[in-house]
């Protein structure tokens, strides 16, 4: 029963992570900007 809200948890870390990157960084790490933006502003309950 805790997963789902430990799932969301973990969601919103690394998508608050994900938008501290700048573009130059995604790029270096093989990412694309966009996708990134568009993941980094998903609500944490969306996979």
């Amino acid at each position: 029963m805790l997963q789902v809200p430990q799932l969301w948890l973990q969601r919103l870390f690394w998508r608050s992570e994900l938008a501290l990157l700048d573009a130059e960084q995604m790029r270096d790490c093989g990412l694309d900007p966009t996708v990134v933006h568009d993941e980094a502003n998903k609500p944490f309950w969306r996979d």
